[in-house]
């Protein structure tokens, strides 16, 4: 295969994004020159025709990068990966290293949306690009399908372009209301501590307290459900002509109530 066909600008501008990553694993320890056997041979020339032809995305490019290097198919003729990259495809290593990481995320994706019923089934590989998958990769690993989720689905609703942006942005917001609903627990939990303080409060007070200082009131809504109209106007020394109904309300003292027997345990 012909190397002026391929050069560093096609792997660099697959998407024209100008990418960086923070951790690049070790695995340039040299290994001794050894010949490939036929299957490896074959398994190198399928890698190395992705690679120079560069596919549709920067996923084959990254995976093809990826096989090469976990089984040292540049060995026969490279003691690294960093100078088979260097040579064949005048890359550096950190470059190949961006489009392995952002081929592997892709992946996961696409494994957790194989999972998924066709009702709910997204294909991040269809229009994901290499700046959306360095995004995702700043997110944790177990949020990544879900906002990725909304991603798309926010993108079918408003028909706004995907940026790496967007990805971030949602994934803030999804975040934040998960902290927000934390923080809305432990408000929760401390309103109610403080609750059962002012109750104790209250308690000690009443014990003191004179009759007229609290009383009940009688729903009309209450006395007429329970056919207590008669009744109620003879107990509380009511003429027959005052009405009784929905609207009506009596109130009474803690004792009275007591007297009525309004109270369980009275």
């Amino acid at each position: 295969m012909a190397k002026k066909s391929f050069s560093n600008d096609l792997l660099r501008d697959l998407h024209n994004e100008t990418l960086t990553m923070d951790l690049i694993p070790n695995f340039n320890e040299p290994v001794e020159l050894s010949a490939l056997n036929s299957a490896e041979q074959d398994q190198l020339n399928l890698c190395e025709t992705i690679i120079e032809k560069g596919y549709n995305t920067y996923i084959e490019v990254g995976n093809a990068l990826f096989e090469i290097r976990n089984n040292k198919l540049y060995r026969e003729k490279h003691s690294t990966f960093e100078e088979y990259c260097k040579h064949k495809w005048q890359i550096k290593r950190q470059r190949a290293y961006e489009l392995m990481d952002a081929a592997s995320i892709v992946n996961t994706l696409s494994e957790i949306s194989d999972k998924k019923s066709d009702e709910f089934k997204i294909f991040p590989t269809i229009n994901i690009r290499e700046s959306h998958a360095v995004a995702l990769g700043k997110i944790p690993e177990d949020m990544r399908n879900f906002v990725w989720q909304k991603v798309v689905d926010d993108q079918k609703e408003n028909g706004k372009t995907i940026t790496a942006k967007t990805i971030q942005f949602i994934y803030t917001q999804e975040k934040n209301g998960v902290d927000n609903s934390k923080d809305q627990s432990n408000n929760n939990s401390k309103e109610k501590d403080e609750n059962k303080i002012y109750a104790k409060i209250v308690r000690g007070k009443i014990k003191n307290a004179c009759d007229s200082d609290i009383t009940i009131t009688i729903s009309g809504k209450f006395i007429v459900e329970n056919n207590l109209v008669p009744i109620w106007r003879k107990l509380r020394g009511f003429s027959e002509d005052l009405k009784i109904d929905d609207s009506f309300e009596d109130i009474v003292s803690i004792h009275q109530a007591s007297v009525l027997g309004l109270f369980p345990n009275s």
